[in-house]
């Protein structure tokens, strides 16, 4: 993919015609999203944030013109504008500034809060809200005898009162790796290895340690009602900050003992099968390390064995 970024950091033109045909073809696979910020997230990085911005409102214009002609609708693009494209453009400009990735991702928690209270506001019952929503992507299911009523009833009863929180993760998730891209990419074309040094050492501030420990406490043991929701939310995207941490601290770990890259793919495939199961593996990881800096205790280790350290 450096051939791409190479494309984008041509010249204005470039990077808004790249942004806005990946925005296209992020509107029916949802994957290519992830480049999509990333290409946002470049330009803020390397440009400033007005490039950045002035791109992001360029692609805009011309991702709707499009939207206009091919669907009949803008609603799409600015629906990019607000869910990708801004919020990637505020977690970039925070890195460019503090040059601190773990700043970076926690300010990306800010914004998985907006988008918690965003729903508070537009879906008052939001529980009743989703539960409709999930009957009707559900209905097809029963039709096809993929599901019983009893389970359908079950799966809806279960699963509409995490959605907003499970959707704010996922957006939250999406806004991550698109920072991270941009951050590679930009270290491929102007700092080679810069990126994996950085990443390995990625490690959330004390402090969010601290206030993660009652919220998730409170989170998983409140009823899912008024306050009891936002809490649960909280804990949801703090879990998830942690399975950033989490997958960094396993890249630095394997990093510093040297070990062979087969494990990482090994950790990756495990992701994909074995999801519900990874994540929480991982969090519990990036979690552990948050209090005990496992990586600076393998480093000091190292160096008193005279043994490789980096």
């Amino acid at each position: 993919m450096r051939w791409l970024a190479s494309y984008i950091m041509q010249g204005r033109l470039q990077a808004v015609f790249a942004v806005t045909i990946l925005a296209i073809l992020s509107w029916n696979m949802s994957l290519i999203g992830i480049l999509n910020a990333a290409a946002i997230g470049l330009v803020t990085l390397r440009s400033g944030a007005n490039e950045g911005l002035i791109t992001a409102g360029l692609a805009t214009l011309g991702s709707a013109l499009l939207g206009l002609v091919v669907l009949g609708d803008v609603a799409p693009a600015f629906a990019t504008l607000a869910l990708i494209w801004i919020p990637t453009l505020l977690v970039s400009i925070v890195l460019r500034v503090t040059r601190s990735l773990a700043t970076a991702v926690q300010s990306g928690l800010l914004l998985g809060v907006a988008v918690v209270l965003a729903y508070f506001v537009a879906m008052p019952d939001m529980i009743a809200g989703w539960s409709e929503i999930l009957e009707t992507f559900s209905k097809p299911l029963v039709e096809a005898e993929l599901l019983t009523s009893s389970q359908r009833i079950n799966l809806i009863e279960g699963l509409a009162p995490w959605m907003t929180g499970i959707l704010a993760a996922g957006l939250y998730l999406q806004l991550m790796a698109g920072l991270l891209m941009a951050r590679w990419w930009q270290a491929a074309l102007y700092n080679p290895g810069g990126f994996r040094q950085e990443f390995h050492n990625l490690r959330l501030h004390q402090t969010l340690a601290y206030i993660a420990a009652p919220v998730l406490v409170l989170g998983f043991n409140t009823e899912m009602d008024g306050a009891g929701l936002l809490i649960n939310y909280a804990a949801v995207l703090l879990v998830t900050a942690y399975f950033v941490q989490g997958l960094a601290f396993i890249h630095g770990m394997m990093a510093l003992a040297g070990a062979h890259s087969g494990w990482l793919i090994a950790m990756y495939v495990l992701l994909i099968v074995a999801l519900p199961n990874m994540f929480g593996l991982l969090f519990a990881a990036g979690y552990a390390d948050a209090w005990f800096d496992f990586r600076a205790r393998l480093r000091a280790k190292g160096k008193s064995d005279g043994g490789p350290i980096d």
